[in-house]
Formats: C-alpha cells, structure tokens, sequence
C-alpha cells in the first residue's frame, strides 16, 4: 500500500506437527472445471481473442435469454462456490441471470467491463445444489447480450479450518523510523516477514520527508528487540535509488534463492540474493513486465498498479495486484519458469466501490489443509481493515470469510489492544508464516499479523503519514 507522490488527505513460530498440534481438516475440496466449449453454449464457440482455457469460449448471441448451461456435477447437498471466467469488452454491465436446476438464485449476476475482449475477468456468486447431477444456467438480462464465457469453476464452500469470525489483541508499537543523515523518515510501512535461522527478518517501505520511497530491512530474534534493531536502507545497495515499495520475501527452494519482491512505479520487479542476512548482497532490480499491462491501464482510472503479492503451488506460480480501483488482479506462470513468463493479468475479483477491495492482498495455504486465505485491504468508515476469503486453490474461487465491517477479518472492532490503543487503523502488513518458502504455509492455529498502523489523530497527505508497525495476536483460535 505504497503510492508514488500521490496526495490524498485523510517467539512466536513453531513447527506445529513437531509439537503435536492438531486441527480439523478443511471441507474444500479441489476446485473443478467446467470449459465452456464443452457446455451447452447457445452461440458459437470462438477462438479469435487470446488469454482463453481449453480450446475456445462461448460467445452467445446478443438477445435477452441467450446463454451458457453447464452440468454440474455433487456428490452430496450443499452450497457451491462458482467462479466464472468471462470478458466484456464493452463499456457496460452485462447481467446475467443465474439459475439451478431451472430455479433462479440470482437475478443479475454483475459482468463488469473488463476493458477490452482480450481482457478477462472472474466473478463470483454461491449456489445451492443436489446430490448428483445439476444445471448451472447464465441467461442476458438484457438485449446486450452475455458477456464471452470461457470456464466455470466450481468448489463445495464448506466449513473452513478457521473460525467465522476472529479476534485479535494487538502489542503496542513495535517498529518506529530511524532517520539517518540520508533517510529523515517520517514512516516506517508495509512489512514483509520469515522467520529463519532463530530471526526475524523484515522487509519495510520507508518514506522521507520529502515524500520519497525506498526499502529497508531489519532483523532481530524476539519481538521485544524489534524497534533497537539496526535500519539497513536497500537503496545504498545494488537494489539502487528510486522509486521502491511494498516489498515482499521469501525463499524460492527449487533455486535455493531468497527473492525479494517490489513495487517499481507502475510496475514490479526482484532482486535475489542466497544470503538473507547480508542486505548488501541483493541483486539489481530485475522486472516482471515491460510495462503496465493494458488490462490494468484500461481498468485502474485514477488508481495505480500496486502491492505485488506471489505464492506458488506445485504447479504454478500466482502474482496478486491491485489497483486503488476496486480490482484484484492474477497472473501466472510454472513454478518451472519462475520468475520469467507471468501471463497478462486477469481481474480475479472486482467491487464497484473501490475502497472496498482497495490493495494490499495477501494470499496464504493454511497449514497441510486443501485451503488457502486471501486478505485484501479495504477502507470502511475512512479507516483501514482487512476483508478475507477462503479457496480450495491458490487461484480461487474465493469464498467470502469474514468480509464485513461487522465481521472483519481485522478492524478496530475486533482488536484489542494490550495497553493504550494506539491506532484505528489496521492496514498493509504480513502474516507471520511456518516456513519460509514460496508456498507462503501459514499455521490456522496460530496466527499471528504484522501490520501498520499510526495515531488515530493523524492527518495529512497520505505520503507523510507517520505509519509505524503493531503485531496482531489472535484470540479466539480452534485450536
């Protein structure tokens, strides 16, 4: 959650198997796919516009009631979660009517422009089936059309390793700025952090008075050492001067290599290093992307490209984004090509209401269960909280958790705080992880989260802002 010169008022990780720790497994199963080829399209199936699955994508004729019907299958009553992988390259919503077994659920499900044919989106929506074989219809609600349908995914939204709603205690200020004769901060923001080797090792965008971004690292072995540890500024580094922010690490095993994720202006770039306690062994930026891809120029308005977030499974690789706009993006590759061949991004999920899926994700797979969380930050009430869903995939289709200024997955409504409280605000930071690799492993037992926060009077642009760093503890776990 780190802007470029934009202005805008307003011991703790163990190895759980090793103590004996237990949780119930998830319900999720994998997600399955549906191609759209293969369902009953009414329309032709069309190849013509790139970035589709399988062998083509359904393109219904542009009348009222013309569709896609694809047959489900259950092995037993329940609640599925779709998610519907479509594209709109017009200027307009294109609603769609959902129904099941010929009963609607949703009488306008929302296809939101996606900025051009090529460009493409997912959305969401909860179903109820039966046990055994079901119809799962997408009708125009007007004489538009439909929007081109490429694959439905669908997995069982069950009962999830975490609780439905969560409680947190958060420590007092634990990071503050260290100016230097160079670096006169005003912020510390941010964090990225694993734990390895005894250490805590942290990653943070700070920001000076004169409202400049770079990177910094820290590390220290308990939480109590945290605000004496010694400031490393990265832009004395190969890592260089400029523009850097939003900084995210972990530890690539199949090339044995720390990589260090960042924000580059309107893009993303990485540094590596085999040595994650030496910050003056990272290597010059490398970036992901030539430059903004056109998915994301066509769709973020006044927004920004920002806060980069990677996780990879066995297979691929996915990279996260946001857009200050109401979209999250996703882009790939295989875990054998990583970090090169990231495809074009497409919009995972979308809000017409921007500061309600606003930046800062984080995606996480919860310990050895078949289940991942995704955190996004959100504004609510001009305060920063997080909003959570849950998949079966580390590419969805995501669940809502808790995702409501009511039930928040972390608000100031569910935090405590262990002396004065000292922020309102609960914003971009970093779950602390059981591991240190690229599959971002997380224990649903214990979790814990590092993230800004800052004085509850505070005001001005949002570049000076006096962003420091709180931990949150969880209270209510299962386990």
């Amino acid at each position: 959650m780190s802007r470029l010169l934009r202005l805008s008022v307003i011991p703790v990780v163990a190895v759980l198997a090793a103590a004996g720790v237990a949780f119930a497994p998830s319900a999720h199963a994998q997600a399955t796919r549906y191609e759209a080829e293969t369902a009953a399209c009414e329309g032709t199936i069309d190849s013509n516009y790139s970035g589709f699955s399988g062998s083509g994508f359904c393109n219904p004729p542009n009348r009222v009631g013309a569709g896609v019907q694809f047959t489900v299958q259950a092995g037993s009553p329940g609640t599925f979660t779709l998610g519907v992988k479509y594209a709109n390259g017009t200027g307009v919503n294109r609603p769609a009517v959902l129904s099941v077994n010929g009963t609607v659920v949703q009488s306008a499900v929302a296809f939101e422009p996606t900025g051009a044919w090529r460009h493409w989106g997912i959305t969401t929506a909860s179903v109820p089936v039966q046990s055994g074989t079901n119809t799962i219809r997408l009708a125009a609600v007007t004489a538009d059309g439909l929007a081109n349908i490429d694959y439905l995914d669908v997995a069982r939204a069950g009962s999830s390793t975490l609780p439905a709603s969560f409680q947190w205690s958060s420590t007092d200020q634990l990071i503050a700025p260290k100016p230097d004769a160079t670096h006169n901060i005003v912020s510390v923001k941010d964090p990225s952090v694993v734990y390895h080797n005894g250490r805590y090792h942290v990653f943070v965008s700070v920001v000076n008075t004169n409202q400049s971004y770079s990177l910094a690292y820290l590390n220290f072995a308990d939480w109590s050492q945290a605000d004496d540890a010694q400031l490393h500024f990265l832009d004395t580094t190969a890592i260089g001067t400029g523009y850097k922010a939003a900084p995210q690490v972990f530890y690539f095993a199949p090339q044995q290599r720390w990589y260090l994720i960042y924000q580059v202006g309107n893009n993303v770039a990485y540094s590596t290093t085999t040595d994650i306690g030496n910050p003056r062994s990272w290597s010059a930026p490398t970036r992901f992307y030539s430059g903004t891809p056109q998915i994301v120029l066509d769709n973020m308005g006044n927004g920004q490209w920002l806060d980069f977030w990677i996780i990879c499974d066995t297979v691929n690789c996915h990279m996260y984004s946001s857009d200050d706009n109401g979209q999250l993006y996703r882009a790939q590759t295989t875990v054998a090509n990583f970090p090169n061949r990231f495809s074009t991004p497409i919009i995972a999920m979308q809000d017409s209401n921007k500061f309600w899926l606003f930046e800062g994700a984080n995606v996480y797979r919860l310990g050895a269960a078949n289940e991942y969380l995704l955190l996004v930050e959100a504004i609510g009430e001009g305060r920063r909280m997080f909003r959570s869903w849950t998949a079966p995939s580390a590419s969805g289709p995501w669940t809502p958790l808790a995702d409501t200024k009511e039930n928040p997955f972390a608000r100031h409504n569910n935090v405590t705080h262990t002396g004065t409280r000292w922020t309102n605000d609960y914003s971009h930071g970093e779950m602390i992880r059981s591991g240190i690799d690229q599959n971002l492993v997380i224990s649903p037992c214990d979790l814990q989260f590092l993230y800004q926060g800052m004085n509850p009077n505070s005001t001005g642009p949002y570049n000076l802002l006096p962003w420091r760093l709180g931990l949150l503890r969880q209270t209510n776990s299962r386990c």
